[in-house]
């Protein structure tokens, strides 16, 4: 089927919702910076875990650690979580979270707005945003996202209280790695290989987004066990949006590969840029608000 000929009347129309999205990110972006401007900065510093040889010469060792009797003392082994580095002035290292959510606006921009310009200014390094549609492909997108997916999912994982550096490095490598399949199936003919490809691409996704589920749900547990109260129930949705918002990019091309033989490449590409009109701008000003509210 020759979706070109048939979808040439209404094949411009990704073309407006990308402008729209471009307007959305930038303006975005400009009014998060200037909320913030006088505000203090929400810096969530990182830890890491690690063993801990602790010499005791009598006692038991603590819940959780292991006794270990050497020629110099008996020891216990335990693992310890401490932020990574800390000043004189008990500051410690870690992210900006207000300034994370902007740059993911402005990767966007950024991005979105390079694309829509090679229309104008004809290819650059062999890219030119309408010929790649027609042709069924966008590596740039897939590209921004593995850096813009990456910063949005860090920023929901550390205000889920994941902030050992070691499982933030995990989680955005997984997403990086997922974009990437995305971008691979895009190349790849071989009905059956794109499959196992995408594939991959949602097993790393899910096993990202595993990580900051099961930190909120231990928090849950963690709550009932010390008779505290836990998250009112609106915490509740606010995850599973979350999750629904960040999925719903990967079931556009999951359609695609069930739909093949009668899927429209400008479709495809207009729902793309409407995703990013609207999940990717709902998702930044959530995470914003939280930003607000601990400033």
């Amino acid at each position: 089927m020759n979706y070109i000929e048939e979808a040439e009347p209404i094949s411009n129309n990704y073309k407006y919702y990308n402008n729209f999205a471009i307007i959305g990110h930038f303006i975005s972006a400009i009014s998060m910076i200037f909320l913030i401007r006088n505000k203090d900065p929400v810096i969530i510093p990182y830890t890491e875990s690690y063993s801990e040889w602790t010499n005791v010469n009598n006692g038991t060792c603590p819940l959780g650690s292991r006794s270990f009797e050497t020629s110099n003392g008996n020891f216990c082994i335990g693992t310890v979580t401490k932020p990574v580095s800390c000043n004189d002035d008990n500051q410690c290292y870690g992210i900006n979270l207000g300034w994370l959510i902007i740059s993911f606006h402005l990767l966007s921009f950024v991005f979105q707005f390079s694309a829509a310009l090679t229309d104008y200014t004809g290819p650059i390094l062999g890219y030119k945003y309408s010929d790649m549609i027609k042709s069924g492909k966008n590596p740039l997108r897939f590209i921004e996202y593995s850096f813009s997916a990456s910063i949005m999912l860090i920023a929901i994982a550390l205000l889920n209280g994941v902030t050992d550096i070691n499982l933030i490095t995990s989680i955005s490598v997984l997403t990086s790695a997922c974009q990437l399949c995305g971008l691979a199936v895009e190349y790849i003919q071989q009905l059956r290989l794109k499959w196992l490809i995408h594939l991959t691409g949602w097993l790393q996704f899910c096993w990202a987004y595993g990580i900051i589920g099961h930190a909120f749900f231990r928090s849950i547990e963690a709550s009932s066990e010390n008779s505290t109260p836990g998250p009112p129930s609106f915490v509740y949705i606010i995850v599973i949006v979350l999750f629904l918002l960040y999925a719903s990019f990967g079931f556009v091309q999951l359609f695609e590969l069930i739909y093949h033989d009668n899927f429209n490449p400008f479709k495809k590409e207009k729902a793309y840029v409407i995703l990013s009109l609207t999940a990717k701008l709902v998702l930044g000003w959530m995470i914003f608000s939280n930003v607000l509210i601990l400033s």
